[in-house]
């Protein structure tokens, strides 16, 4: 799909909003952790009861942070430490940026379980977290990326004989390609077929395209940031999923 390489570096604002957001979140109220515990205890491999009604609360609760901060846009238009911090906050909270338009970044990262999963009944049981296409779970639980946005590039430190840096131990975003192991790993999510699952980075861009927030994009990184001819089956091939990752042999 056409300007693929335009579109990728528009993924480098989520390190903004991972190390700018402030959302305010209360914990909700639920059942003690030993009750949930034993109500997952033998699941058979099915998912617990609760998953649903879990995961429409936590979209719900994602869905009134982005739509309270959308709010906040007319007074974030001449402070530029509001603009990008503003910005970077609607793009993690904006659901749309998923193939099905169901899962935002912070599905898997909310503020009140230190950007971690707020899924209780998954935490329990898969640890992994269902994407955009709820039949695909990812390959691990999601990370907090509390401090993340501060690690310097993965290197070697002599001093302490050892590698510092990077977000992750597998070096998948040492930071090394773009100098920033935050706006690395942010470009992973959109397009991994197990989280939110677009076909293309390109889509990335189509959607903010498309967004209330698109002034306040233009505003941050120029005029011209969405000075792209589309396809004319551009909303087909974005609502899309990508192909499944390929088993692996045991």
């Amino acid at each position: 799909m056409g300007n693929r390489n335009r579109a990728v570096p528009l993924l480098g604002i989520f390190t903004f909003g991972a190390l700018l957001v402030s959302a305010a979140s209360k914990p909700q109220a639920g059942t003690s952790r030993s009750s949930e515990v034993r109500s997952t205890s033998n699941l058979g491999g099915q998912v617990p009861a609760s998953f649903d009604q879990e995961v429409a609360r936590v979209v719900a609760e994602i869905d009134r942070i982005e739509a309270d901060t959308l709010s906040e846009m007319k007074d974030t238009s001449l402070d530029r430490q509001g603009q990008v911090s503003t910005l970077g906050k609607l793009l993690l909270f904006d659901k749309h940026l998923s193939v099905n338009q169901n899962e935002a970044c912070s599905f898997c990262h909310t503020p009140e379980t230190g950007f971690t999963g707020p899924v209780q009944s998954l935490n329990l049981t898969t640890v992994s977290y269902p994407g955009s296409v709820r039949a695909r779970f990812s390959n691990r639980k999601p990370q907090s990326y509390m401090y993340a946005p501060f690690a310097p590039v993965l290197h070697y430190n002599a001093l302490q004989g050892d590698f510092v840096g990077g977000n992750f131990w597998d070096m998948r975003a040492s930071g090394y390609r773009l100098q920033n192991p935050s706006a690395e790993q942010a470009q992973g999510p959109p397009t991994n077929p197990v989280e939110m699952g677009l076909p293309d980075s390109a889509c990335v861009a189509y959607r903010i395209s498309q967004a209330p927030y698109r002034k306040l994009f233009e505003t941050v990184w120029g005029a011209d940031s969405f000075n792209i001819q589309w396809p004319s089956d551009v909303e087909k091939f974005c609502t899309s999923p990508g192909p499944p990752p390929a088993k692996t042999k045991k």
